[in-house]
């Protein structure tokens, strides 16, 4: 078997939207392209990943399977990412952070600024009330 990492992406993108076009207009690809790169990791497998019944597709036991196996592989490349940029002394990965809406402004401020500074670093921001904060 010999598929791409490529091929790993647009696989786990359609697989989640159950949507060829969807996985394509997120990967900012063409809905042909994103077939192409499936069909040949259905080849080089030897197995159909998806079934299509009507208008919809559903993984098969296989695409179920290397669901699987996509993210698995996915979240390691990811973490040897992360290894090397630690060695070459680049600051990245994620910073999560929920506060009250009464700080809203003074924290995207300072956000901003650490973003700017930071650029490798994916921010998730989520503003809520007080009461869920505390939760």
């Amino acid at each position: 078997m010999h598929i791409t990492i490529r091929q790993l992406q647009v696989f786990e993108a359609v697989a989640r939207h159950l949507s060829y076009t969807r996985a394509a207009e997120e990967l900012h690809l063409t809905q042909p392209a994103v077939s192409m790169q499936i069909k040949q990791m259905e080849s080089s497998i030897g197995l159909p990943m998806f079934e299509q019944i009507g208008k919809k597709i559903y993984l098969t036991q296989a695409g179920d399977a290397m669901l699987v196996h996509a993210r698995t592989i996915m979240r390691h490349l990811e973490a040897a990412s992360e290894e090397m940029d630690d060695l070459r002394g680049e600051d990245s990965g994620r910073l999560r952070v929920a506060i009250a809406s009464t700080v809203n402004y003074f924290a995207t401020q300072l956000l901003a600024d650490f973003a700017r500074e930071n650029p490798a670093v994916e921010i998730s921001l989520d503003v809520t009330n007080r009461e869920s904060l505390l939760r």
